[in-house]
């Protein structure tokens, strides 16, 4: 959620700043721009968010800090992020940076774009790893998307499209993002109403479209903005001081808000199938396509889709033919920003959990029973570790279970992704009988892509669960993840045709 809410900072810069005043083809030298914003969710102030430009020379450097507090279960999680770019003073970007904090998990990830390709450097625990990408199809980014904004001017009914490179969203490509000026019109903020400009910005994005509204004063500064999330309330940001921003928090409950209830139990145990049927709370929205796996299949009919979970017999080997490609199979079982196979920690726990276990069936169960009992702390208080934090730490919940044993499955042979979805819990806080967000794996084994859950201690998984979307973790964002499945879990309503014990 951080990294993709600092694209959507960013998208806001394009909107804001002093249109009227700023010359950008020669601003002041040192800092000429700072925007302080409180950041609203779920009825709740969850923290602040602070942007900044200053010119040094021929180079803008922009600086982007971000400060959320939400509660998961009643466990506070903190994450703070920064992150800063380098661009020529005609908006070409040169380097960037990004710091992440959550819990006890820091990471800084690095970018260098020279020569037509981009090199993305990650750095924890004293140990780094580098992807490159090509960048001859260019992208702008904080300075470049702004400078845009200013030299397009402010006209309702005018409108423009940029390519950004955001690499919360993206490593390897620019996402498009097209802004629109409407019209002025009277808008509500925090019980005052007031008049601005209204405007959109829309991202496109590998994850779908993301739409940013803001509502701009007479002097192009952004008062309120809002990031939808369909079903939920919205992220809000409205402009203020330094000292009100990063004051009077009250972190809303963010887990119980990303919950569907059912209006029965169900037994892990002994459940074999389940029919679900999923459909869009207004009957008019597109909820998106579920994922087809070995017990996932997927029937759709406009906008309702009947998904028929059946849980897997891996005693029955029959294997189907082997599909992936080579490109594929790279990607599935090669190093990422998440897990980074070439840790000496990971390696040695991968040897340890594997042992001499040849076959695959087994090696797979041994792998999942290590990771469920290797995490002894498990809480909620973590947000998304990597498999290098979560094997020297061992703490962590559903997610950091889940990339943990995709980097040991991966180390140990097996092709694997990550999952996330729903999956059905009995109890939780004062909730019963509820299908909460959740995280597992999955390995490709004789053609099939079969799923382990080391949270929920299960080898042939429960289908009390749905798969929402897969993962190779390749772009290392948990907003390529996170951000699609809330907003299609706000939009759609589920019911339990049948269970089958």
């Amino acid at each position: 959620m951080a990294r993709a809410f600092l694209t959507v900072l960013a998208v806001l810069l394009a909107v804001s700043g002093n249109l009227f005043a700023l010359d950008v083809n020669n601003p002041p030298e040192g800092r000429f721009s700072e925007t302080w914003m409180e950041v609203y969710m779920l009825g709740g102030k969850v923290g602040y968010a602070q942007s900044t430009f200053s010119r040094d020379g021929d180079i803008i450097t922009s600086t982007q800090r971000m400060f959320m507090r939400v509660g998961r279960a009643d466990q506070p999680v903190e994450i703070e992020s920064e992150q800063m770019t380098k661009e020529t003073l005609d908006g070409k970007p040169l380097s960037f940076s990004t710091k992440m904090k959550a819990a006890s998990m820091n990471t800084e990830t690095r970018g260098k774009i020279e020569n037509g390709k981009v090199t993305v450097t990650t750095s924890q625990f004293g140990m780094e790893q580098k992807q490159t990408h090509d960048f001859s199809g260019g992208g702008v980014m904080s300075w470049g998307t702004y400078r845009a904004s200013l030299l397009e001017g402010l006209d309702p009914g005018s409108s423009f499209t940029l390519k950004v490179y955001a690499p919360e969203l993206r490593l390897d490509a620019p996402i498009e993002v097209v802004t629109t000026y409407l019209e002025w019109e009277d808008f509500e903020n925090r019980g005052k109403t007031m008049r601005g400009l209204k405007s959109k910005s829309k991202m496109i994005t590998p994850m779908g479209e993301m739409e940013v509204i803001a509502w701009l004063d007479k002097e192009g500064m952004p008062v309120r903005s809002t990031f939808p999330l369909p079903g939920f309330d919205n992220i809000e940001l409205y402009a203020a001081d330094k000292a009100k921003a990063m004051s009077d928090f009250v972190p809303p409950e963010m887990f119980m808000t990303t919950t569907l209830p059912v209006k029965r139990s169900i037994d892990r145990e002994k459940s074999r199938e389940i029919v679900y049927k999923i459909k869009s709370k207004d009957g008019k929205s597109e909820i998106g396509a579920f994922p087809e796996t070995a017990m996932q299949k997927v029937e759709s009919a406009g906008q309702v889709s009947k998904l028929t979970v059946t849980r897997q017999d891996y005693s029955k080997k029959g294997a189907v033919p082997d599909k992936m490609s080579a490109a594929d199979r790279l990607e599935y079982t090669g190093s990422n920003l998440m897990m980074n196979l070439e840790d000496p920690e990971l390696q040695k726990i991968a040897k340890q959990a594997a042992g001499s276990e040849t076959d695959p069936y087994k090696l797979a169960d041994k792998l999942r029973v290590f990771v469920t009992d290797y995490i002894s702390d498990k809480n909620l208080d973590v947000a998304f570790a990597t498999a290098s934090e979560v094997c020297r730490n061992k703490r962590g919940d559903c997610s950091e279970h889940g990339v943990l044993l995709a980097a040991l499955g991966r180390l140990a042979g097996f092709p694997s992704r990550v999952v996330v979805g729903l999956a059905y819990v009995p109890l939780f806080g004062a909730q019963q009988d509820i299908y909460g967000y959740h995280m597992w794996t999955q390995f490709y084994i004789d053609g099939r892509w079969l799923d382990y859950d080391a949270a929920l201690r299960e080898t042939e998984c429960s289908p009390a669960r749905i798969a929402m979307a897969v993962s190779s973790m390749q772009n290392a964002g948990m907003a390529e993840l996170t951000l699609p499945m809330i907003k299609k879990i706000g939009a759609i309503q589920m019911e339990i045709v049948s269970v089958t014990d």
